[in-house]
């Protein structure tokens, strides 16, 4: 696999299954920053796996589709993001299953350090005593984020955090062009979940809100511009695509469920496609806030004579307003908007909340 080259220690101990010269472990904790690369490992693994025994040529689309019916993939999926219990309690029923086509099972948790006491607890006892049919994958930010309990189970893999050409380049490849791939990975951060969403049909609207919000802001316009609706407008598009696309899913599901099993089905999924739209929309105001936070902080590095660090085909306008406020003041405005964005995991008024913010940059950039 491709994507294992720029993770040594991951090439190391998953290498050798891929090519077919080692076995597979019963559990595996992928870990490391956001975007790095781990769920796309995940993938590609379960893939090489489920296709080993089988005649079939489309299990690489299956698993992309999350429709194989010897893969389980859960995701973080409560309210605050967190893996639901019944999720766990669901793969820990399944796990036993003996396969339906392939020599094997493959059961993912994405933000494993996401479970709560209730999830962990009822994890464990697979997790230590897994039939030999099953591989598991956690997939987590680090491996202090996770439980002890849950840590010492599981064989250890590291990924190194991506590198803003390394994103880029991942996002060339899911065709975005070279030029918007490599500005997208800059204002993210490194964050591939940002990057994506920048690169996406909505990408440019929040974007530009964002940056509305922080150039006004610095003439004492933010409150006037009113940046908040488009990001309150875009937030609530990408919301209902995100509901529509898990109700999608889940209703592929369906085909292999019990009859005695579809209406409740039917209402976890609508359930599901309530919290997925909400935490889209959450995760699209806090891309803008993001974004506008970033150009601050590249005017606040222009104001420290720092130049170096700009992307040059801004750098002239940076520098330009930097030369117009105070560093402390910049300061200040980035504060608020960080705290901004920790009300919003709150499950505050969103349009509130930024209007608010708005007039309170107005308060200390004008």
């Amino acid at each position: 696999m491709d994507s294992l080259l720029a993770h040594p220690h991951a090439h190391a101990i998953l290498g050798p299954i891929v090519d077919g010269k080692a076995t597979a472990s019963h559990a595996y904790l992928f870990h490391g920053p956001a975007g790095c690369g781990r769920s796309e490992v995940a993938e590609g693994l379960a893939t090489t796996l489920l296709s080993r025994g089988t005649e079939r040529t489309d299990t690489a689309t299956r698993v992309a589709g999350r429709t194989h019916p010897d893969l389980m993939w859960v995701k973080p999926e409560g309210a605050n993001g967190e893996i639901l219990v019944e999720d766990i309690r669901s793969l820990v029923a399944a796990v036993p299953m003996t396969p339906f086509e392939s020599q094997c099972r493959i059961f993912v948790v994405e933000g494993a350090d996401r479970m709560n006491d209730s999830s962990a607890n009822a994890f464990l006892k697979t997790l230590e005593e897994p039939p030999g049919h099953a591989h598991l994958l956690l997939i987590a930010q680090a491996t202090t984020t996770v439980l002890p309990t849950i840590l010492s189970r599981c064989q250890s893999v590291r990924f190194e955090p991506p590198t803003v050409e390394s994103l880029a380049a991942r996002l060339q490849r899911a065709g975005t062009s070279p030029d918007l791939a490599l500005e997208c990975a800059r204002i993210s951060g490194g964050d591939g979940a940002r990057a994506l969403m920048l690169t996406s049909p909505e990408g440019p609207a929040l974007r530009g809100a964002g940056e509305t919000l922080a150039k006004a802001a610095l003439s004492g316009g933010a409150a006037t511009a009113r940046p908040w609706l488009e990001i309150i407008k875009t937030a609530g598009q990408l919301g209902k695509a995100a509901g529509l696309e898990v109700e999608a899913a889940a209703a592929l599901r369906l085909e292999f469920a019990a009859k005695s099993e579809k209406k409740r089905m039917e209402k976890d999924a609508t359930d599901r496609g309530k919290r997925a739209s909400r935490r889209a929309e959450s995760a699209a105001a806090d891309l803008a806030l993001f974004v506008a936070e970033a150009w601050l902080r590249d005017v606040h590095r222009a104001a420290l004579g720092a130049t170096e660090l700009l992307p040059p085909s801004q750098a002239a306008q940076l520098t330009a307003e930097a030369a117009k406020v105070r560093p402390s003041d910049l300061r200040e405005a980035i504060e608020k908007i960080e705290r901004t964005r920790r009300a919003l995991k709150l499950n505050v008024n969103r349009e509130l909340a930024i209007e608010s913010l708005a007039h309170e940059l107005d308060g200390v950039l004008a």
